[in-house]
C-alpha cells in the first residue's frame, strides 16, 4: 500500500461522511479533486501533479457498505 492509499484508508470515515458516491483524486497524501466521473478527477489531478499518478476511487455511499455486511 503507498502513502497515498494509506491516507484514504486513515480518513475513510471523513470521505464517506463528506463524498459519498463522487469519486476522489489523491496526490502526496492530499484530496486534489472531487467529481462525478473518474476520469473527471483524474485529469484535474494530473493538473496539479503532471507528473504523478493520482490515486483515484469512488467514495461509497453508506448503502453501499451495508450490502457488504
Amino acid at each position: 500500500m503507498d502513502k497515498d492509499d494509506a491516507w484514504v484508508v486513515e480518513h475513510f470515515s471523513e470521505l464517506v461522511t463528506k463524498y459519498a458516491g463522487k469519486y476522489i483524486a489523491v496526490v502526496n497524501q492530499a484530496l486534489v479533486a472531487v467529481g462525478e466521473s473518474g476520469q473527471e478527477v483524474e485529469g484535474e489531478a494530473r493538473k496539479i501533479e503532471p507528473h504523478k499518478i493520482p490515486s483515484v476511487l469512488r467514495i461509497p455511499r453508506e448503502e453501499d457498505m451495508a450490502c457488504l455486511l
